[in-house]
């Protein structure tokens, strides 16, 4: 399992390091499903739609998944030549969601809906296709659907939008910097695509830093 300090932002150059290395390889050697509440100590690589990759603690990630039992399974690992775009099933992680228990405001019901049916598949860096995007590509296409269209990347989604104070169910929660980004649903949670190990589905705002939230209303 890889050792991480909780709740810290590391660059993908980073990874390389003989540490990681020897812990990721270990991680993959001896996957085992977890409970529903991952190791505090195990981290879940969070890629982006830009060159740089951030962490997050995936016992937070899991314990505001769902009240549900879900299991999280350790990362494989990847070559350096696949650094870029890591090669991981989506199926690597059971996610189970509920989304009976989100109260929707009436301008962004369609939204959260639309983005709900996406909990549970996978991750693709660069991809915009259902179950086959990164993070702006998840909330392109949830948006998309609404008859909403918002530019391609995080950074520009967060540009053309206005921030708010007060989000409601459907807004753009902005983390990292602005290197991740997600849909707020309400109650503290968001759903976005994180990475290729666990895909997409629903976690607590606070299972990274959180910049803003920012509204198209």
């Amino acid at each position: 399992m890889t050792i991480f300090k909780r709740r810290t932002a590391r660059h993908r150059a980073e990874t390389t390091s003989p540490l990681v290395r020897t812990t990721t390889v270990a991680a993959a050697a001896g996957a085992a499903v977890i409970g529903s509440i991952a190791p505090a100590q195990a981290y879940a690589e969070v890629p982006t739609d830009t060159a740089t990759a951030y962490s997050a603690p995936a016992s937070a990630l899991a314990a505001y998944s769902s009240t549900a039992p879900r299991a999280v399974v350790a990362p494989q690992a990847v070559s350096p030549q696949a650094s870029a775009a890591p090669e991981q099933s989506a199926s690597t992680a059971t996610v189970s969601t509920q989304s009976t228990d989100i109260t929707e405001i009436t301008g962004a019901s369609g939204i959260v809906g639309t983005a709900m049916q996406g909990a549970g598949t996978g991750y693709v860096w660069g991809g915009t296709a259902f179950g086959a995007w990164d993070c702006s590509g998840f909330t392109k296409w949830a948006y998309a659907q609404n008859g909403i269209e918002i530019p391609r990347t995080s950074f520009q989604q967060i540009a053309a939008a206005t921030p708010t104070t007060n989000p409601q169910p459907g807004d753009l929660v902005s983390q990292n910097g602005g290197a991740h980004i997600g849909i707020y649903i309400g109650g503290g949670k968001m759903i976005s695509a994180l990475n290729p190990a666990q895909g997409t589905f629903v976690h607590s705002v606070n299972a990274m830093p959180v910049d803003g939230y920012y509204t198209y209303r």
